[in-house]
């Protein structure tokens, strides 16, 4: 097994203000209404490209599309309420690549933990090596708690990925800076997988600087991007948010 741990300061996200924003969220969501197929935003714009394919407005068993040349999108309600759970289906045409996600939310307005789980498909020759499927899990109380200091009792964000060859987990913690900020600890763990394990583990080991150095590389650039678009979304308040919220769901 190969283990390798990279830590990054990034902004943090107010507490309050992540649970407003879901609440803004849900709450947009559940004004939305469905007239011919059209899905209209609370103050009457249409929500492009996409339309009610399936079953009743925001009802478990509804299914809204979105496709155009490139993409065909097909997203379906598994659960709706306080809890909502969604099935994600994104096909990019041409490419033979497909994407399925499902997400759930426990309790809007305290959000307690988020999970995802998921798989890529993509079709050509060999198939059972061009599929890899997992998930992810976030404990948010878990996540506050170790963001203010206090020990969790385990990471409380972890991401796992399954491929025929290997399998990778991602384990992410967050601490006080000192300055307002989060330092967050990433710990990315590879392992090989069935008869091909020796070989795969001993191809890991061989690219062990390489794959830290990318692995680096990435976590730095993710907390780049982060740290230029958070400063600015936590400064909306709710009327703002919700402004930003309806003008990007009507573009």
């Amino acid at each position: 097994m190969v283990r390798i741990s990279h830590s990054v300061v990034v902004e943090s996200v107010p507490r309050l203000w992540f649970e407003q924003a879901l609440r803004v969220l849900h709450g947009v969501a559940r004004e939305t209404r469905a007239e011919g197929g059209r899905v209209l935003l609370p103050d009457g714009r249409a929500v492009p490209d996409v339309r009610l394919a399936e079953g009743c407005h925001l009802s478990p068993g509804a299914v809204y599309e979105l496709e155009d040349e490139q993409e065909h999108v097909r997203l379906t309600v598994r659960q709706w309420g306080s809890a909502p759970a969604l099935r994600l289906e994104h096909a990019l045409a041409g490419r033979g690549v497909i994407v399925v996600l499902e997400a759930s939310l426990r309790d809007v307005d305290r959000p307690v933990q988020t999970e995802i789980s998921g798989s890529v498909q993509v079709h050509g020759r060999w198939q059972s090596l061009r599929r890899a499927n997992g998930g992810a899990r976030v404990d948010l109380r878990s996540w506050w708690k170790a963001a203010t200091g206090r020990r969790p009792a385990g990471a409380p964000f972890e991401a796992r990925v399954r491929h025929r060859l290997a399998r990778a987990t991602l384990r992410a913690t967050p601490r006080p800076h000192g300055d307002g900020r989060w330092e967050v600890r990433l710990v990315l763990s590879l392992r090989g997988r069935s008869l091909l394990r020796p070989v795969a583990a001993a191809g890991l080991l061989l690219r062990r600087r390489r794959l830290r150095q990318v692995f680096a590389e990435a976590v730095e650039e993710t907390a780049r991007q982060w740290n230029r678009t958070v400063p600015q979304a936590v400064a909306h308040d709710a009327s703002r948010l919700l402004e930003r919220v309806l003008d990007a769901a009507a573009s």
